[in-house]
């Protein structure tokens, strides 16, 4: 395995629960010759996550390996299975096409297909809309680039900048690498978009004009700093064709104001720029509403969703008002494998199996007793806690130094492991490896969650005692 993960067996203390069990060292000795396996035939870039082996799930919610040991998920596959680990609803969609069978299909019609876009359609908040199937996120986001570069400098030639945010993720492709805010995602990128350019996202770890607990917090600071960075960088409002944002902060896990969305929003239809959202990772119910700018009281003009929108097998979608969705004509862009039969069908149980059991209400509910959680762990341990929010059951704790903004990643896989040897699965922490993300399924039964809070609370207490201050 990479660097990340040692193959070195930790001694565990047995347990068992109906919803956890532990009964061998961990990482499991039996495993090491498939980890290596993989290590030695696919690229480094592969070997990040625990060196767990998924084998197969139980109740939706419980990750299993081939050698007795159970963990409750607190990761969803990075928030896919909002409808949990192999629902049964979209196993049995996907069985009924494999036993046509019919596997493939290119753009040609079929019944799934028709069927996908009448379930995603259902759940679209933007009027007169059209959905255009894909295969992953990033490509959901660079069909959005194309779109609105299309459709501005059809109007003006010299309506093309782009504005997107600081440290923002959009995926790893070229536009959407570009897209996003990272830079030290983007040191391959020789000949980098001129016309796209950064704002800061409004985030409070970084901001405290955005912080509400900051005596530093103003609200009319927040949309300034979008204000000010396109009067740094002398653009015209007007040559602007599209702002394209996050609805959440994925890094972490972080909200939007509502008042700033409001006034992008307003701003934007000021100055006839479109307003394109990333749902990639937030939507789908896991926000508390089906898509996460419905809290925000406003709609984009086009938006993408992938991840929990899937459900399972890879599918990515785009929405956006018809005549955004039409400026390729016929033929214009294409994909392989978007919309085949077996992902279609899988996709449509999965929107329907959401949308008929109201899953963003589930969401909502357990988001607020992790919320309670946190809230206790941030008086806790303010000595460790760098940022601790989200929305839903999109949450996350950030273990760093907020006085100096030092992200503690010793820290934060020493209570890895410690989780880990307990039951309880996380995937490795993003943000520089120092962000734990609560992002269970969200039919995970409310007093599983709670074991699973309890279990973090005793591995971090254990954690804090066994490491140095930072």
């Amino acid at each position: 395995m990479a660097a990340l993960f040692e193959l070195v067996p930790r001694e565990t203390k047995p347990v068992e629960t109906s919803n956890r069990c532990i009964k061998t060292q961990i990482p499991v000795p039996e495993s090491f010759p498939l980890l290596r396996e993989m290590a030695a035939l696919e690229p480094d870039l592969q070997l990040f996550q625990p060196p767990i082996i998924w084998h197969h799930s139980e109740d939706g919610y419980k990750i299993c390996d081939p050698y007795g040991n159970k963990w409750i998920d607190f990761s969803s596959s990075i928030l896919i299975s909002n409808a949990g680990h192999g629902n049964p609803v979209i196993c049995d969609a996907i069985r009924k096409v494999v036993d046509k069978p019919m596997l493939d299909a290119f753009n040609f019609p079929t019944e799934e297909r028709v069927e996908a876009a009448r379930e995603f359609m259902s759940v679209c908040p933007i009027p007169d809309a059209k959905v255009f199937f894909l295969n992953s996120g990033s490509e959901a986001v660079e069909v959005a680039f194309r779109i609105m570069r299309i459709a501005g400098v059809k109007k003006n030639p010299r309506k093309k900048v782009i504005i997107t945010y600081q440290n923002a993720f959009h995926g790893r492709t070229l536009a959407s690498t570009m897209l996003g805010g990272t830079p030290e995602f983007k040191d391959w990128i020789t000949a980098p978009d001129p016309d796209i350019y950064q704002a800061p996202w409004p985030e409070s770890f970084d901001f405290a004009w955005a912080d509400p607990e900051s005596p530093e917090y103003d609200e009319e600071k927040m949309f300034n700093t979008f204000l000010e960075t396109i009067e740094k960088n002398k653009i015209n409002p007007d040559e602007i064709c599209g702002v394209f944002i996050e609805s959440f902060f994925a890094p972490l896990c972080h909200k939007m104001p509502a008042s700033y969305a409001q006034k992008l929003r307003k701003f934007c239809d000021e100055h006839d720029i479109l307003l394109g959202m990333d749902e990639i990772q937030i939507g789908a119910c896991r926000s508390g509403k089906f898509w996460c700018f419905e809290n925000y009281g406003i709609v984009p003009d086009l938006f993408a969703c992938a991840k929990g929108a899937s459900g399972s097998l890879p599918i990515s979608a785009l929405y956006g008002r018809r005549e955004l969705m039409d400026v390729f004509g016929p033929g214009g862009h294409a994909t392989t494998h978007s919309g085949a039969p077996v992902v279609a069908a899988a996709a449509a149980a999965n929107i329907r199996y959401l949308r008929d059991n109201k899953m963003w209400e589930a969401a909502a509910e357990r988001g607020k007793i992790v919320e309670a959680r946190f809230a206790e762990w941030k008086k806790q341990y303010p000595h460790r806690i760098g940022y601790a929010g989200g929305i839903g059951l999109g949450l996350s704790i950030l273990f760093a130094n907020k006085a100096t903004h030092t992200a503690q990643p010793e820290f934060s896989f020493k209570l890895l492991n410690n989780c880990l040897d307990r039951g309880l699965l996380f995937s490795t922490p993003n943000n520089h490896y120092s962000n734990f993300r609560f992002v269970p399924p969200l039919n995970i039964p409310i007093d599983a969650l709670n074991e699973g809070l309890d279990v973090f609370a005793e591995a971090l207490a254990v954690t804090d005692k066994e490491m140095p201050p930072y």
